[in-house]
């Protein structure tokens, strides 16, 4: 079965535990379960199809504004949104993307709803299929989501990026002990590889300090090191931030084919990414590099959605 039935089933849950998700996915015979992989963690250094599928699937429903997980999911570990329909303009005039929790009887509205915009339905791996209505002008679209009963995000990319703090914002980042202990695997980010590698915690604790990656068993802490103090930051955030420390551009955008690059290692976090997948209902390709890290093409972005997206991690476009 595909992952469409996995969204139907958490729409008619609208909110759960992280063990009910997980069932979930071997009841629905989604895929091969093994392996484990830290249930808080957004930090990948790796394409998509290295993680276990559950993991896949959380990390694409989460991107895809589906559903939200653990922090933003207001008490719960995974929480459906409320169903959307997510409008920007687009090459072909304005692209509307339905987001959120979807029934069968939504549906059905949708697909029997008397209009004359196109309707496309787009299959990905490890995602539900996502169903864009491309339209001429904006009011067709609005007036499509009252009809079929969906909440609408006018101008959506712009809106999700204009309302997030930039990297460096200290409310992004939480000063906490370092872990103590040696049983402690640690691992250090490298900005030149673009890659973890193992690590002290003596260099953790120096001057120079840097992004590290401490895991034990089940539990990981990415925190940002500096002069002996550490914080803890989201992984991708913590990338960006020592990125930016030693003036390294990782962004890059055609303007001509619309298209922002990044390496897979240093994919934007959750809602910048969100933001960049809803200009186009696709999720980015993927070309595996000749290095370490493969790279990320996000699609149909508009100069100005790339200026907001770079402004926030703090990059400078090449």
């Amino acid at each position: 079965m595909s992952a469409n039935s996995l969204l139907l089933w958490m729409s008619a849950r609208r909110e759960g535990s992280w063990q009910q998700f997980r069932v979930a996915v071997e009841e629905l015979h989604l895929g091969d379960n093994d392996g484990e992989q830290d249930e808080t963690e957004e930090d990948s250094t790796t394409d998509q199809y290295a993680l276990p599928l559950y993991q896949a699937l959380r990390l694409n429903l989460q991107r895809l504004g589906h559903a939200e997980f653990f922090a933003g999911a207001r008490g719960s570990d995974w929480r459906v949104t409320p169903p959307s329909l997510a409008v920007t303009q687009h090459a072909r005039g304005w692209l509307g993307i339905l987001a959120g929790a979807r029934s069968d009887k939504l549906l059905r509205r949708l697909h029997e709803a008397p209009v004359t915009e196109e309707l496309e339905t787009l299959p990905f791996p490890s995602c539900p299929d996502q169903i864009r209505i491309v339209a001429r002008d904006a009011h067709s679209l609005a007036a499509l989501a009252e009809r079929v009963g969906l909440v609408l995000q006018h101008d959506a990319p712009a809106a999700i990026l204009t309302t997030l703090p930039p990297i460096d914002d200290s409310a992004v980042r939480r000063q906490t002990p370092l872990p103590f202990g040696t049983d402690w695997r640690i691992e250090h980010f490298s900005t030149s590889d673009l890659g973890w590698k193992a690590a002290t915690r003596e260099e953790a604790l120096s001057p120079s300090g840097g992004l590290f990656r401490f895991s034990l068993r089940h539990q990981r802490q990415v925190l940002l090191c500096s002069k002996g103090n550490a914080f803890q930051v989201p992984g991708q955030v913590g990338k960006y931030l020592v990125l930016r420390r030693c003036r390294r551009r990782v962004l890059r955008y055609d303007a001509i084919n619309r298209r922002l690059t990044v390496p897979s290692s240093c994919r934007p976090p959750f809602l910048v990414e969100r933001a960049l997948i809803l200009c186009s209902g696709s999720p980015p390709s993927y070309e595996a590099g000749v290095a370490q890290t493969g790279i990320l093409h996000y699609a149909e972005i508009p100069q100005a959605i790339a200026g907001l997206a770079s402004a926030l991690l703090r990059q400078e476009l090449r």
